[in-house]
């Protein structure tokens, strides 16, 4: 059993699925050859690295090094553990999956997850029901009904409120068993020091509740919006082992479908501009969770969608922001446009004023392209009435346009300035020719010389990259792969060279092989792979089932792999004699150097003998 989960469950859930439709919902995959390929869904990536062999049920990235079977990849993706990637696998599936016979056999830190959902989803329930049912709620009810928040909007965002009470949620969760350190783990309840002893209370005090889940659905952190004047406005739950603010996106287990149906996410700043947006009709939006856009949000969003709308508050900051999302969202490859809210306004606050038609048609309908955006941003620097000051504008403007990749683009905007400012395009093309020699001749002396640019890439390669393995270690990855595919292989390698090996990772491997073939095992990279439950054996595991080998490995080879592999230690101790012998003739003592010196060759001797 893995994770108290029994093996004919694990081993069913991997046969229900095949791993390519599982990766295929979140990473477009094309065909080559036998092996599909895309872009690496756990790291920033141009040209696609992550590899899914379909004949092996597993993947592997040849970019981060990432790798294993259909389970292992929702884990990474997910943030999973093994215990609640099996049972998610498995309830989508519709295979049971038991509940464990007795708490106290489990993994303490599974243990700890399990009670922390608990607390969390128990938490969420009694918010939501003090808000609707009881008199404590109905300052945060006069509060939604003043944000024009509906009551099916309350029941599906599954709002909340916290009272103003220092111990409410703490006496609620202790008498159903939390103990106060779980409860703290979770950051639900915080803790100050006085005197000898430590005291408790509740994080959310007084505050309209938001819930923040998963990407399955599952409550795992919450947002508290003050209702009086406690500070901060907005307080998030602290980071914990099942919630980190910049891998997670409010309402994505929402409106995950309905970004693939539309093709497009739209982002915005605040839950309450997804909950108004989602009032107006529009689904797809997420909102980041009061940090700025991380690159893990901006490459889960580009899983979800090529396209993204920013729709973010209109004031500096609001616009700072953008500009930050936008460069990430640019990097991950997305498409990216803005939402120009007019001054002053937030998303929630032009649905309110001007309604949800207004806002679908007026405002996302008319986002802007990043270029369009920044020449309308660059605008507002300048007082467009003084001439000098608006051919300031236009000398900054034709520099944002040469640094557009394509001539049809340049040509685009150039036409829209002309247009706009009553200028002859002619003019505008010998400006922009201007601005482009400029870009080049900065970019030649930041570069440096092309000689001097072409030394520093090698040197970096030489030196800040990783070494080139030695012919032994190469001889026992190529023995490791072959040992995977092959059980007669394994035997010969077993009686030959045994667990000698040099690198621990390849030893430890090797030993799990021969384990694997006694236990009368299938010859299948794959079936071996799901057998590790050590990430790191994994993921070499997997690196190695992706090598293209010969179908057969002559005795020869295995031979000359096994002597490479001898020679290690004897050439270690050459090595260290060596360096012994040049001291002693330094220090004048010809007779010790000389004792050495044949054993130095006897040692070499060896390294000739074949086994």
């Amino acid at each position: 059993m893995k994770g108290r989960i029994p093996d004919e469950v694990i081993d069913q859930v991997r046969k229900e699925y095949d791993i390519v439709d599982v990766i295929e919902q979140t990473v477009s995959l094309k065909k080559s050859g036998k092996n599909y390929f895309g872009l690496c869904p756990f790291h920033s990536e141009k040209t696609p690295s992550f590899s899914v062999a379909p004949d092996k049920q597993i993947f592997y990235c040849f970019g981060c090094g990432k790798g294993g079977d259909v389970i292992k990849f929702v884990m990474e993706l997910e943030q999973y553990t093994f215990v609640e990637a099996v049972t998610h696998l498995a309830e989508q599936a519709g295979i049971p999956v038991p509940k464990p016979v007795a708490e106290d056999l489990s993994d303490e830190e599974e243990q700890m997850r399990r009670q922390m959902r608990k607390a969390l989803d128990l938490t969420a329930k009694l918010y939501h029901y003090v808000l609707l049912s009881t008199k404590y709620g109905r300052v945060a009810r006069q509060y939604l009904k003043q944000r024009e928040i509906l009551p099916e909007a309350v029941k599906e965002f599954q709002l909340g409120y916290a009272p103003s009470s220092f111990q409410f949620l703490l006496s609620f969760l202790k008498k159903r068993g939390f103990s106060e350190e779980i409860l703290e783990k979770v950051g639900l309840i915080t803790s100050r020091e006085q005197g000898y002893t430590k005291k408790y209370y509740d994080r959310f005090r007084h505050r309209l509740m938001f819930p923040i889940h998963d990407a399955q659905g599952k409550v795992i952190g919450f947002g508290g919006r003050a209702l009086g004047d406690g500070q901060p406005k907005y307080l998030n739950s602290p980071d914990t082992i099942l919630f980190h603010k910049r891998n997670h996106l409010y309402n994505l287990h929402r409106a995950r479908s309905h970004i693939r149906k539309h093709s497009k996410a739209v982002l915005f700043e605040g839950y309450m501009d997804v909950i108004s947006a989602w009032q107006a009709g529009v689904p797809n939006g997420v909102a980041t969770l009061g940090t700025a856009l991380s690159e893990t949000q901006a490459r889960i969003l580009k899983r979800n969608s090529d396209h993204v709308i920013l729709s973010y508050d209109s004031d500096e900051a609001g616009q700072n922001a953008a500009f930050r999302g936008i460069e990430l969202l640019k990097n991950e490859g997305c498409t990216v446009k803005v939402a120009q809210m007019p001054l002053g306004l937030d998303p929630d606050d032009y649905i309110r004023r001007f309604g949800k038609t207004a806002f679908k048609e007026e405002i996302l309908a008319a986002a802007m392209p990043l270029t369009a955006f920044k020449l309308e941003i660059l605008k507002k620097k300048y007082d467009l009435q003084d001439e000098d000051e608006r051919m300031k504008y236009l000398a900054e403007a034709v520099g944002v346009i040469a640094r557009l990749p394509q001539a049809i683009e340049q040509d685009h905007y150039l036409r829209r300035l002309a247009g706009e400012f009553h200028l002859s395009l002619d003019a505008l093309k010998d400006e922009l020719r201007k601005a482009k020699r400029i870009k080049q001749k900065s970019k030649r002396d930041k570069d440096g010389s092309k000689w001097n640019n072409g030394y520093q890439e090698i040197g970096k390669h030489l030196i800040g990259g990783a070494q080139p393995r030695s012919i032994a270690e190469k001889s026992e990855m190529y023995l490791i792969a072959h040992m995977m595919r092959s059980r007669s292989v394994t035997e010969w390698v077993k009686t030959h060279l045994g667990a000698d090996f040099n690198t621990e990772i390849y030893a430890v491997l090797a030993a799990y092989l021969y384990s694997y073939y006694d236990r009368d095992s299938p010859e299948d990279p794959g079936a071996f792979i799901r057998t590790l439950t050590d990430p790191d054996l994994e993921s070499v595991a997997a690196k190695l089932a992706f090598m293209e080998l010969p179908d057969e490995i002559s005795e020869k080879e295995l031979r000359d792999c096994v002597h490479h592999i001898r020679d290690v230690p004897l050439l270690k101790q050459i090595e260290e004699k060596e360096r012994q012998i040049e001291q002693l003739s330094r220090a004048d003592e010809p007779v010790k150097a000389a004792k050495l010196l044949k054993e130095v060759t006897q040692l070499r001797n060896q390294l000739h003998m074949r086994i």
